[in-house]
Formats: structure tokens, sequence, C-alpha cells
């Protein structure tokens, strides 16, 4: 009994800390990182290798490189059949409730457009888009561009709005 019992306050354990943990989408231009990593356990990122972009996977003790264009060696050609197409089951207040849940931790963004009159009408708007969201938001006239992003969130927060938004849809469509 007692085993049973700690058996299930460490399944507990384990359910919750993949709920709660959080993962990470990291974009750095300066360093050339664009991945994303889920707290300590797994992580993805995009590497140049032999002027080929792959995928580097790494997940407690795993490693893998894939090539996500390289071409199949078992493709089959599959018969086209006339199917009904279905509906998205994602509608446009499911997508805004889940982007809500992101939050971005670190947001550097240096442009320059190569176009000095574009640059100069970007110029006001990102000096304000700076002051609203008190990240260093610029527009240059050097041709350098430069981002560093860093954005959170975890699956509580994604199943949560998941679930407000879908009761919220079908409240509303009950109504009509």
């Amino acid at each position: 009994m007692t085993g049973l019992l700690i058996f299930g306050l460490i399944l507990i354990a384990v359910f919750s800390y993949l709920l709660f943990a959080p993962f990470y989408l990291e974009i750095n231009s300066t360093s050339g990182f664009y991945g994303i990593k889920f707290h300590y356990l797994a992580s993805a990122n995009l590497v140049l290798v032999d002027n080929r972009l792959k995928i580097n996977i790494k997940a407690v003790g795993w490693h893998r490189l894939i090539d996500p264009f390289a071409k199949n060696k078992k493709a089959e050609t599959k018969p086209v059949s006339s199917k009904k197409k279905k509906k998205s089951r994602f509608s446009l207040a499911l997508v805004k409730a889940l982007l809500k849940t992101f939050k971005i931790k670190k947001c550097y963004l240096n442009i320059d457009t190569g176009d000095v009159r574009l640059n100069g009408i970007l110029y006001p708007m990102a000096y304000w888009l700076g002051d609203y969201t008190a990240k260093p938001i610029t527009i240059n006239f050097l041709h350098h561009n430069e981002i560093d992003l860093e954005i959170e969130n975890n699956m509580a927060r994604l199943i949560r709005a998941y679930i407000y938004s879908s009761i919220k849809t079908k409240h509303h469509g009950k109504l009509k």
C-alpha cells in the first residue's frame, strides 16, 4: 500500500513538472542560435552543416541531427481520393487566446530595411513601439539587422486557454 502511494505521488510530481515546466523559443541572430527548449529535458535548434539546414535535437541523453529537406528513400505514392475537407477545429478566437499565453522575456530588435525612405517612415513607429512595450526596438541606417528574442510558455497556460476558449465558443454558439 505504501509503495502504491509513493508511486502515485511520484507520478503526480512528474505530471506537475511536465505541466508547469517552461519551454522557451529563442532567436538570436548575433550568435546564430534559433531554437526551442523545454526546461532542462529537451531542446531543438537549427544548425548549418555543409551549407544545409539541419535540426539538432537533444532529449535526456538522446541526440540526433535531422535533415528536414532530405529526400525520403521510402517515398510511396498514395492514390488520390476525393474526400470532403474537414472543418478546421481552430477558430480565430482560439488562436488569439493561445497566442496571449506566450510571455516575451527578452526582445531586442535592431533593423535596417535597406531603403532610407522606408527607414525614415518606420523610425517613429519603432520609437513609439519601443516606448509602448518597454523593449529596445530601433531602426538603423547602417545596413545592420539584429534580433534577440526569448518567448516563454508552459503547457498549463496553453491547456487553460484552449479549454476556456472552447467553452466560450460553444456557449456563444448556443446563443445564436
